[in-house]
């Protein structure tokens, strides 16, 4: 049955590991969760009507743009630091190198730094897992 459900439609498998996709998809991903993260950090947070903490008055499209990016975020950043393949590292590369500059180039505050430090940290650890992996995979 060739219906829409057939094998041969987009999954997870070896095949799509190796896809260029994912270097743009890692820098968007990316750049969308920063930009959300760095309205907590520039407006702070503020106690919502339930307790919890809400985006401060002027940055709660930033705050949407985190809720809607963390999922997604998770995903990419979950598959760039556990493949074995190139293309999802690099995406995390690019995404963490260009976030970082950019939340740079915001501010020069702690949680600034800290907020950098982290994305260039992912940006180091992706390329050198994956090159881990990838020769592990081949000594075995």
């Amino acid at each position: 049955m060739d219906g829409w459900r057939s094998r041969d439609r987009w999954s997870l498998d070896e095949k799509n590991w190796s896809r260029r996709w994912w270097i743009p998809l890692g820098l968007v991903v990316l750049a969308a969760a920063t930009w959300g993260v760095l309205g907590f950090v520039e407006g702070g947070c503020k106690r919502g009507p339930r307790g919890g903490c809400v985006a401060a008055d002027g940055y709660g499209v930033q705050g949407w743009v985190l809720f809607l990016a963390a999922m997604p975020t998770l995903f990419v950043v979950g598959t760039g630091l556990t493949a074995d393949r190139w293309p999802p590292a690099l995406g995390i590369v690019a995404g963490g190198t260009a976030c970082g500059l950019y939340t740079l180039a915001q501010g020069q505050t702690v949680s600034h730094l800290i907020l950098a430090a982290v994305l260039f940290a992912l940006a180091v650890t992706a390329p050198a897992l994956s090159w881990r992996r990838r020769r592990a995979a081949q000594a075995a």
